[in-house]
Protein backbone atom coordinates (compact mmCIF):
# COMPACT_ATOMS: atom_id res chain seq x y z
CA UNK A 1 0.00 0.00 0.00
CA UNK A 2 1.39 3.41 -0.94
CA UNK A 3 1.85 6.30 1.46
CA UNK A 4 -0.80 8.34 -0.35
CA UNK A 5 -3.43 5.68 0.28
CA UNK A 6 -2.52 5.48 3.94
CA UNK A 7 -2.82 9.25 4.35
CA UNK A 8 -6.18 9.37 2.60
CA UNK A 9 -7.60 6.63 4.82
CA UNK A 10 -6.40 8.01 8.13
CA UNK A 11 -7.02 11.69 7.39
CA UNK A 12 -9.95 13.38 9.08
CA UNK A 13 -10.18 16.96 7.87
CA UNK A 14 -13.59 17.59 9.44
CA UNK A 15 -12.36 17.33 13.03
CA UNK A 16 -9.06 19.17 12.55
CA UNK A 17 -8.69 22.53 14.27
CA UNK A 18 -8.30 25.20 11.61
CA UNK A 19 -6.68 28.63 11.94
CA UNK A 20 -6.30 31.65 9.70
CA UNK A 21 -2.66 32.55 9.33
CA UNK A 22 -0.49 34.93 7.32
CA UNK A 23 1.85 32.79 5.24
CA UNK A 24 4.14 32.80 2.24
CA UNK A 25 3.31 29.98 -0.17
CA UNK A 26 5.16 28.53 -3.14
CA UNK A 27 3.92 25.51 -5.07
CA UNK A 28 4.24 23.55 -8.28
CA UNK A 29 2.59 20.44 -9.64
CA UNK A 30 4.28 17.06 -9.36
CA UNK A 31 3.64 13.57 -10.62
CA UNK A 32 1.71 11.43 -8.14
CA UNK A 33 4.08 8.54 -8.88
CA UNK A 34 6.80 10.35 -6.94
CA UNK A 35 4.77 9.92 -3.75
CA UNK A 36 4.92 6.13 -3.94
CA UNK A 37 8.61 6.24 -3.03
CA UNK A 38 9.71 5.43 0.55
CA UNK A 39 9.63 8.14 3.19
CA UNK A 40 13.42 7.96 3.53
CA UNK A 41 13.81 9.37 0.03
CA UNK A 42 11.31 12.19 0.49
CA UNK A 43 14.00 14.86 0.84
CA UNK A 44 15.53 13.72 -2.43
CA UNK A 45 12.10 14.00 -4.10
CA UNK A 46 11.77 17.58 -2.90
CA UNK A 47 15.25 18.50 -4.07
CA UNK A 48 14.84 16.89 -7.49
CA UNK A 49 11.46 18.49 -8.14
CA UNK A 50 12.62 21.90 -6.91
CA UNK A 51 15.66 21.76 -9.18
CA UNK A 52 13.74 20.68 -12.28
CA UNK A 53 10.68 22.96 -12.09
CA UNK A 54 9.96 26.63 -11.58
CA UNK A 55 7.80 27.35 -8.56
CA UNK A 56 4.63 29.40 -8.78
CA UNK A 57 4.30 32.17 -6.20
CA UNK A 58 1.04 33.50 -4.78
CA UNK A 59 -0.01 36.32 -4.62
CA UNK A 60 1.63 39.79 -4.81
CA UNK A 61 1.91 41.73 -1.57
CA UNK A 62 4.08 44.17 0.35
CA UNK A 63 6.37 41.40 1.53
CA UNK A 64 9.91 42.09 0.29
CA UNK A 65 11.14 38.53 0.10
CA UNK A 66 8.09 36.41 -0.66
CA UNK A 67 4.42 36.73 -1.44
CA UNK A 68 1.96 36.79 1.43
CA UNK A 69 -1.67 35.77 1.83
CA UNK A 70 -4.11 34.69 4.49
CA UNK A 71 -4.42 30.90 4.54
CA UNK A 72 -6.71 28.51 6.35
CA UNK A 73 -4.50 25.77 7.73
CA UNK A 74 -4.88 22.75 9.99
CA UNK A 75 -2.77 19.75 10.90
CA UNK A 76 -4.29 17.87 7.97
CA UNK A 77 -4.68 20.40 5.16
CA UNK A 78 -4.64 23.95 3.87
CA UNK A 79 -6.76 26.37 1.84
CA UNK A 80 -5.26 29.35 0.02
CA UNK A 81 -6.05 31.90 -2.68
CA UNK A 82 -4.73 31.23 -6.15
CA UNK A 83 -4.62 32.71 -9.63
CA UNK A 84 -4.58 29.25 -11.25
CA UNK A 85 -7.59 26.97 -11.63
CA UNK A 86 -6.17 23.72 -10.31
CA UNK A 87 -7.94 20.42 -10.83
CA UNK A 88 -9.23 18.14 -8.11
CA UNK A 89 -6.72 15.34 -7.71
CA UNK A 90 -3.67 17.42 -8.66
CA UNK A 91 -0.61 16.85 -6.49
CA UNK A 92 1.44 19.88 -5.43
CA UNK A 93 4.84 20.33 -3.91
CA UNK A 94 4.18 23.00 -1.31
CA UNK A 95 6.43 25.24 0.76
CA UNK A 96 4.73 27.18 3.57
CA UNK A 97 6.31 29.94 5.63
CA UNK A 98 4.12 30.82 8.64
CA UNK A 99 5.01 34.44 9.31
CA UNK A 100 3.89 34.68 12.94
CA UNK A 101 6.39 32.01 14.05
CA UNK A 102 8.69 32.00 10.97
CA UNK A 103 8.03 28.25 10.65
CA UNK A 104 8.88 26.67 7.29
CA UNK A 105 7.04 23.52 6.19
CA UNK A 106 7.85 21.63 3.00
CA UNK A 107 5.40 18.94 1.97
CA UNK A 108 3.15 17.58 -0.75
CA UNK A 109 -0.59 17.98 -0.89
CA UNK A 110 -3.54 16.77 -2.95
CA UNK A 111 -6.12 19.25 -4.26
CA UNK A 112 -9.59 18.36 -2.97
CA UNK A 113 -11.53 21.39 -4.22
CA UNK A 114 -11.16 24.55 -6.29
CA UNK A 115 -13.78 27.22 -5.53
CA UNK A 116 -14.33 30.88 -6.49
CA UNK A 117 -12.42 33.32 -4.31
CA UNK A 118 -13.99 35.20 -1.40
CA UNK A 119 -14.88 38.70 -2.71
CA UNK A 120 -14.63 40.14 0.82
CA UNK A 121 -10.95 39.37 1.20
CA UNK A 122 -8.43 42.21 0.87
CA UNK A 123 -6.40 40.29 -1.71
CA UNK A 124 -9.01 39.04 -4.15
CA UNK A 125 -7.92 36.11 -6.34
CA UNK A 126 -10.09 34.09 -8.70
CA UNK A 127 -9.86 30.75 -6.88
CA UNK A 128 -9.54 29.23 -3.42
CA UNK A 129 -7.69 25.93 -3.41
CA UNK A 130 -8.34 23.35 -0.71
CA UNK A 131 -5.82 20.56 -0.27
CA UNK A 132 -4.89 17.95 2.29
CA UNK A 133 -1.30 17.14 3.18
CA UNK A 134 0.32 14.03 1.79
CA UNK A 135 3.67 12.57 2.81
CA UNK A 136 4.17 15.13 5.60
CA UNK A 137 7.43 14.40 7.42
CA UNK A 138 7.45 13.70 11.16
CA UNK A 139 9.46 16.86 11.90
CA UNK A 140 7.13 19.07 9.88
CA UNK A 141 4.11 17.40 11.47
CA UNK A 142 5.52 18.19 14.90
CA UNK A 143 6.25 21.80 13.91
CA UNK A 144 2.76 22.29 12.49
CA UNK A 145 1.07 20.68 15.49
CA UNK A 146 3.01 22.87 17.93
CA UNK A 147 2.14 26.00 15.96
CA UNK A 148 -1.55 25.11 15.77
CA UNK A 149 -1.66 24.14 19.45
CA UNK A 150 -0.19 27.52 20.38
CA UNK A 151 -2.81 29.27 18.26
CA UNK A 152 -5.50 27.06 19.79
CA UNK A 153 -4.39 28.01 23.31
CA UNK A 154 -4.36 31.72 22.42
CA UNK A 155 -7.83 31.41 20.90
CA UNK A 156 -9.18 29.64 23.97
CA UNK A 157 -7.78 32.33 26.26
CA UNK A 158 -9.28 35.07 24.09
CA UNK A 159 -12.62 33.29 23.85
CA UNK A 160 -12.62 32.80 27.62
CA UNK A 161 -12.04 36.49 28.22
CA UNK A 162 -14.73 37.45 25.72
CA UNK A 163 -17.16 34.97 27.27
CA UNK A 164 -16.44 36.33 30.75
CA UNK A 165 -17.03 39.86 29.49
CA UNK A 166 -20.28 38.80 27.80
CA UNK A 167 -21.51 37.09 30.98
CA UNK A 168 -20.63 40.18 33.02
CA UNK A 169 -22.49 42.47 30.61
CA UNK A 170 -25.54 40.19 30.51
CA UNK A 171 -25.59 39.69 34.29
CA UNK A 172 -25.11 43.37 35.23
CA UNK A 173 -25.77 45.53 32.16
CA UNK A 174 -26.27 48.73 34.17
CA UNK A 175 -22.94 48.32 35.99
CA UNK A 176 -21.12 47.37 32.76
CA UNK A 177 -22.39 50.36 30.79
CA UNK A 178 -21.79 52.66 33.77
CA UNK A 179 -18.16 51.53 33.97
CA UNK A 180 -17.81 51.93 30.20
CA UNK A 181 -19.18 55.48 30.24
CA UNK A 182 -17.04 56.41 33.24
CA UNK A 183 -13.91 55.00 31.61
CA UNK A 184 -14.66 56.83 28.35
CA UNK A 185 -15.25 60.10 30.25
CA UNK A 186 -11.91 59.85 32.09
CA UNK A 187 -10.03 58.95 28.92
CA UNK A 188 -11.56 61.90 27.10
CA UNK A 189 -10.55 64.24 29.93
CA UNK A 190 -6.98 62.94 29.89
CA UNK A 191 -6.69 63.28 26.10
CA UNK A 192 -8.08 66.83 26.09
CA UNK A 193 -5.80 67.84 28.96
CA UNK A 194 -2.73 66.45 27.16
CA UNK A 195 -3.76 68.24 23.96
CA UNK A 196 -4.13 71.52 25.88
CA UNK A 197 -0.67 71.14 27.45
CA UNK A 198 0.87 70.32 24.06
CA UNK A 199 -0.80 73.38 22.49
CA UNK A 200 0.45 75.66 25.28
CA UNK A 201 4.02 74.36 24.88
CA UNK A 202 3.95 74.84 21.11
CA UNK A 203 2.50 78.33 21.40
CA UNK A 204 4.99 79.40 24.10
CA UNK A 205 8.02 78.12 22.18
CA UNK A 206 6.72 79.62 18.94
CA UNK A 207 6.31 83.04 20.62
CA UNK A 208 9.90 82.93 21.85
CA UNK A 209 11.23 81.91 18.43
CA UNK A 210 9.32 84.67 16.60
CA UNK A 211 10.22 87.31 19.16
CA UNK A 212 13.97 86.54 19.10
CA UNK A 213 14.09 86.06 15.33
CA UNK A 214 12.10 89.07 14.13
CA UNK A 215 12.43 91.32 17.25
CA UNK A 216 8.69 91.97 17.35
CA UNK A 217 6.61 93.27 20.23
CA UNK A 218 4.08 91.15 22.15
CA UNK A 219 1.06 92.00 19.95
CA UNK A 220 2.82 91.32 16.63
CA UNK A 221 4.34 88.12 18.05
CA UNK A 222 0.94 86.79 19.07
CA UNK A 223 -0.61 87.67 15.68
CA UNK A 224 2.15 85.95 13.73
CA UNK A 225 2.01 82.89 16.02
CA UNK A 226 -1.78 82.74 15.66
CA UNK A 227 -1.68 82.65 11.85
CA UNK A 228 1.16 80.10 11.85
CA UNK A 229 -0.78 77.81 14.20
CA UNK A 230 -3.96 78.21 12.13
CA UNK A 231 -2.03 77.37 8.94
CA UNK A 232 -0.53 74.25 10.47
CA UNK A 233 -3.97 73.36 11.82
CA UNK A 234 -5.51 73.45 8.34
CA UNK A 235 -2.63 71.41 6.93
CA UNK A 236 -3.11 68.86 9.71
CA UNK A 237 -6.85 68.67 9.07
CA UNK A 238 -6.21 68.19 5.35
CA UNK A 239 -3.79 65.32 6.01
CA UNK A 240 -6.15 63.73 8.53
CA UNK A 241 -9.01 64.08 6.05
CA UNK A 242 -6.99 62.09 3.53
CA UNK A 243 -5.82 59.42 5.95
CA UNK A 244 -9.02 58.72 7.92
CA UNK A 245 -11.11 57.52 4.92
CA UNK A 246 -8.37 55.01 4.06
CA UNK A 247 -8.22 53.76 7.63
CA UNK A 248 -12.00 53.46 7.79
CA UNK A 249 -12.09 51.62 4.45
CA UNK A 250 -9.37 49.22 5.56
CA UNK A 251 -11.16 48.63 8.86
CA UNK A 252 -14.44 47.97 7.05
CA UNK A 253 -12.74 45.52 4.68
CA UNK A 254 -11.16 43.65 7.60
CA UNK A 255 -14.46 43.50 9.49
CA UNK A 256 -16.32 42.33 6.39
CA UNK A 257 -13.72 39.65 5.68
CA UNK A 258 -13.81 38.49 9.31
CA UNK A 259 -17.62 38.30 9.30
CA UNK A 260 -17.53 36.41 6.01
CA UNK A 261 -15.09 33.86 7.42
CA UNK A 262 -17.13 33.45 10.60
CA UNK A 263 -20.31 33.03 8.61
CA UNK A 264 -18.69 30.35 6.45
CA UNK A 265 -17.32 28.62 9.56
CA UNK A 266 -20.69 28.61 11.30
CA UNK A 267 -22.48 27.37 8.20
CA UNK A 268 -19.93 24.58 7.88
CA UNK A 269 -20.37 23.66 11.56
CA UNK A 270 -24.16 23.72 11.19
CA UNK A 271 -24.11 21.55 8.07
CA UNK A 272 -22.03 18.93 9.90
CA UNK A 273 -24.59 18.55 12.73
CA UNK A 274 -27.27 15.87 12.77
CA UNK A 275 -30.96 16.75 12.99
CA UNK A 276 -30.94 15.87 16.68
CA UNK A 277 -27.95 18.13 17.38
CA UNK A 278 -29.56 20.97 15.44
CA UNK A 279 -32.74 20.56 17.48
CA UNK A 280 -30.69 20.63 20.72
CA UNK A 281 -28.85 23.79 19.68
CA UNK A 282 -32.07 25.60 18.73
CA UNK A 283 -33.79 24.42 21.92
CA UNK A 284 -30.94 25.53 24.19
CA UNK A 285 -30.84 28.90 22.44
CA UNK A 286 -34.57 29.45 22.93
CA UNK A 287 -34.36 28.39 26.60
CA UNK A 288 -31.38 30.71 27.25
CA UNK A 289 -33.08 33.71 25.62
CA UNK A 290 -36.35 33.02 27.47
CA UNK A 291 -34.64 32.67 30.85
CA UNK A 292 -32.60 35.82 30.36
CA UNK A 293 -35.66 37.80 29.28
CA UNK A 294 -37.67 36.49 32.22
CA UNK A 295 -35.02 37.30 34.85
CA UNK A 296 -34.17 40.63 33.21
CA UNK A 297 -37.79 41.72 33.45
Amino acid sequence: MTMVQVKEKTLNRRTAFRIYEQANIFYHKIDSQLLTQPQANFDNILNNVAASQTSTSLPASESRENDTLNVNISASGIAFSCNDELQVGDYLLLRILLLSSMTVIMTCCKVVHCKPGNPYETNVYPYVIGAHFVNLTADDTDLLNRHINNKKFQKRVLNGLLLSLAVFVLAMPDVAFGLLLSLGHHLLEIVLHLMHIAFELVESNLDHIIEHTFHTDTHDTQVIAFYIIVSFGFIGLYLIGRIIPRICLRFWQNVTAYCSRKKASYLYYWSEQTQVQKFKIIGLGIIAITCYSFFAI
